[in-house]
């Protein structure tokens, strides 16, 4: 043992690399999210985001590294570090939130190009993340110099180092993740990480034991052993594998995150276990080489060994991956409509089997490459920093690949047989290194290992992921496409007489054609109208299949349609809904462009008459579209009169979040009304006072052509309004304003799986229904509009009895649907489609 593991500064300093590496993974999930909701929650720009903070922090770790290697005084540049990581963490978060998006506000003002203002905001922000990712890197490395004093338990000290931080980075992603943005938010949790770094900080500079570290020491005291071309081999050797471990790890967890998401429920919960499981591997690969570094002596086959095990495991878990469905999710049954066990237990078990093994097997490559680079402790954070910095940079280029060009070209399961493809070629270049007849055996192994993956790879058809229910159900698959941002499925079911397409983008369900689904969606288009909307231009927030946008392209006042949709593929897959959207992606007016709905309202000047969004469930990937921050977004790009309509589902929200997310769309636009169809919600709101003329009303839905399974009639869509901003006024005081900073459609409680959500949420808008001569005017024939109410009350009945499973009493209340009110011509025909009777 060395002088410093005999007293309590031994303990000390691990502690400090521990809370660094837990405030980091903070820091890197913060910025994440913050900067998603700036320039685009998509796949891209969190890639270079990434990129950034890698890049930062491996020129950090060589840069700290070498000057560590001169500067005695390893205490004092300890506190440096971690001081300024703080100091300029507080800064980045005042600068993201409000410097750069002032930038956009001030760039559409002047007529710039949306490349121009993108080009400076993204280099601007990857810079913010850059400089204090710059300071972390030199973390490990000036500690390794604390620590690391003499050849005794060299290979161990290593290990326990990077063991350390990578624990601590792993809890902090967890917490981050699963405690801290939930509960406090994110102003509140990047305070936290700031607070650690400096008493970190101050602590070092208190504690006398790292002021100064030795003296570094003479060449005679540590003899190099090795001769120096060996030497110089097996350091080009470890470089090589730092950073193809690297590139591997972190192009690999690009590709399991894009095939978890078409197998696994997508939430901010989910990919943030999933990530911190990622670290964990590496945490336990160290700490296996901490335990048992010491003992070996061949470090180079090791290394080698190590490289083709990583190789395997990914190999096996890809097969793993491939039928995940059949050999996890479906054998677990009903177990997996718990939610805990959805979210949380199936990717757990998943990463356990997939992305843990090759992560472990990480983790232990990286304290052996510093250990062959390093003969011995006299330049010891010089080297560390010198193979991090390798180790960062194939994880910078990992990401770049796997997004850019493997998974738009290849697909999610050829990209992972390129990279280990990619790792068996660097392995035989390392074996080169170690020449031997067993080494020769091993590479002619490898050698034709590659040969066949690189024939898979060119000879085997599309090799598709399918979503589970797929596995399931008999579908005919109509479109499949693998894009950067999502994997696009239609599909037809082949039940006999049905016409049932679906659609999906990764696990979600993008549109049915079930009646409910196709209802809501053409109502969100059409309702702005009805209420009286003049409208020239109109702006569509995910272009989905088109239907919405079919529905507003129906009124010939419109003269121009932006749409703006994540994943590119769905323009091509929307003739598949030709009879739904009119195809409407040959209407002259459309423009659709690819990216973040979000986003392009941050960085556009252009004004609307309406803007219409139907995303996916706010707690499946689109919960940073129902905040106030959002819907302000929206109400700075409206004209005068202007109106904003949107999707509210009643299914997956507790009640508090259902009228929360209601709350928060009424405290932007006071007059908001809120609307029932079927199964969903619709947001509608204005600057103005909806108060709707229904002579005018009745006028234009009059006018519009007659549609199957969808009926254009002026006193039914009237009966669905459920809400007005006086109900509104009167919700409970305990319901809160949904926010980007405290985000509970982000950070949701497990109990918005509870199935009886959907119930509640539509019997608190029956019971809470408001006056309807509140929101129209001018109802001329009184008497009717009282049947049609009295009907839709008996609807809604029916709904709520239907969902709760009650098949007899859901039809008794239909029935008396159409006993009081026969003029409805939907309550027939939902009596055949649904219970499949001729009255």
């Amino acid at each position: 043992m060395t002088k410093l593991q005999r007293t309590s500064g031994f303990f000390f300093i691990h502690l400090i690399i521990f809370f660094a590496g837990f405030s980091f993974l903070i820091y890197e999930v913060s910025w994440n999210r913050m900067l998603s909701l700036l320039i685009g929650a998509t796949v891209s720009a969190s890639t270079l985001v990434l990129m950034a903070f890698m890049a930062g922090f491996g020129t950090g770790a060589y840069y700290w590294g070498k000057f560590a290697n001169a500067f005695r005084k390893t205490g004092r540049l300890l506190s440096f570090l971690l001081l300024g990581i703080g100091i300029l963490s507080l800064l980045n978060y005042f600068m993201i939130i409000s410097f750069l998006p002032g930038l956009y506000d001030a760039f559409s003002n002047t007529g710039l190009s949306f490349s121009i203002s993108d080009g400076v905001v993204f280099s601007l922000a990857l810079l913010l993340l850059f400089i204090p990712a710059f300071l972390m890197g030199g973390v490990i490395p000036v500690v390794s110099k604390i620590i690391i004093q003499t050849n005794d338990h060299f290979s161990s000290d290593l290990g326990r180092i990077y063991a350390i931080e990578t624990l601590g980075s792993t809890l902090g992603g967890l917490t981050a993740g699963f405690i801290l943005l939930g509960n406090i938010g994110q102003r509140y949790t990047v305070f936290l990480a700031v607070i650690i770094n400096i008493l970190l900080a101050v602590l070092i500079l208190l504690n006398k034991k790292f002021a100064v570290s030795p003296h570094p020491m003479k060449s005679d005291e540590q003899a190099v052993t090795e001769k120096p071309v060996i030497l110089k081999n097996h350091r080009k050797a470890s470089l090589a594998a730092t950073f193809m471990s690297g590139l591997f790890i972190l192009g690999m967890q690009v590709v399991w995150i894009r095939i978890f998401k078409i197998y696994l429920t997508n939430t901010s919960y989910t990919f943030a276990l999933i990530t911190s499981l990622v670290i964990f591997g590496l945490f336990v690969g160290s700490w296996i080489y901490k335990k048992h570094g010491d003992r070996y002596k061949n470090h180079l086959k090791l290394l080698f060994s190590a490289l083709i095990i990583m190789g395997i495991f990914a190999f096996i878990g890809m097969i793993i991956l491939v039928r995940l469905p059949e050999l996890l999710m479906f054998p677990l049954g009903s177990l997996n409509e718990i939610p805990i066990i959805r979210l949380v237990v199936m990717p757990a078990i998943a990463s356990l089997l997939i992305v843990i093994p090759p992560s472990i097997v990480s983790g232990f490559t990286f304290p052996l490459a510093c250990r062959i680079y390093s003969e011995d402790t006299r330049n010891v954070s010089k080297n560390v920093g010198f193979v991090l910095m390798f180790n960062t940079l194939g994880a910078v280029l990992g990401p770049l690949l796997a997004a850019f060009l493997l998974i738009p070209s290849l697909g999610v399961v050829k990209s992972i047989l390129i990279f280990v493809a990619m790792l068996f070629i660097v392995t035989i270049y390392i074996s080169r290194m170690n020449p031997s007849k067993s080494e020769k055996r091993k590479r002619l192994g490898l050698g034709i290992g590659i040969v066949i993956l690189v024939s898979v790879i060119i000879f085997m058809s599309e090799i598709r992921v399918l979503p589970p229910s797929f596995k399931k159900l008999d579908r005919d698959i109509l479109f499949y496409n693998e894009t950067v941002e999502g994997t696009l499925v239609v599909a037809q079911e082949k039940t006999p007489g049905a016409f049932v397409r679906v659609s999906y983008v990764n696990n979600s369900a993008v549109i049915g054609s079930t009646y409910d689904a196709v209802k809501a969606v053409k109502m969100i288009g059409h309702i702005p109208f009805f209420a009286g909307l003049e409208c020239e231009k109109a702006l569509i927030v995910g272009f989905g299949m088109g239907v919405t946008t079919s529905a507003i392209a129906q009124h010939p006042e419109v003269q121009e349609i932006d749409c703006v949709e994540m994943v590119p593929g769905l323009k091509e897959a929307a003739h598949f809904y030709s009879e739904l959207n009119n195809d409407v992606i040959d209407d002259p007016r459309v423009h659709i462009m690819s990216g973040d709905g979000r986003h392009f309202l941050q960085k556009t000047s252009k004004k609307y008459d309406l803007i219409s969004c139907d995303p996916t469930h706010p707690v499946l990937g689109s919960g940073n579209l129902y905040t106030k921050d959002y819907f302000d977004l929206c109400k700075q790009h409206l004209n005068d009169g202007g109106m904003v309509s949107q999707y509210l589902p009643l299914h997956k929200l507790r009640l508090e979040d259902f009228l929360g997310i209601i709350k928060t769309f009424h405290a932007v636009f006071p007059n908001a009304t809120v609307w029932l169809g079927q199964y969903h919600a619709i947001l509608l709101g204005s600057d103005r006072p909806i108060k709707i003329n229904f002579k005018k009303w009745q006028e234009e839905v009059d006018q519009m052509p007659r549609e199957n399974f969808f009926y254009f009639d002026p006193f039914h869509f009237a009966v669905c309004v459920m809400m007005d901003d006086k109900t509104i006024q009167k919700f409970p005081d305990n319901i809160e304003i949904n926010t980007d900073d405290l985000s509970y459609t982000e950070f949701f409680s497990m109990d918005c799986f509870d199935e009886n959500n959907l119930t509640q949420n539509l019997a608190f808008m029956a019971e809470n229904r408001c006056n309807i001569h509140n929101v129209f005017y001018h109802i001329d024939d009184l008497q009717l509009m009282d049947r049609y109410l009295a009907g839709n009350e008996y609807l809604v009945e029916s709904l709520y009895y239907y969902l709760k499973g009650d098949m007899k009493q859901s039809l008794i209340e239909l029935r008396r649907a159409v006993e009081v009110n026969p003029e409805d011509e939907e309550y027939p025909f939902l009596i055949r489609f649904n219970f499949n009777v001729q009255d």
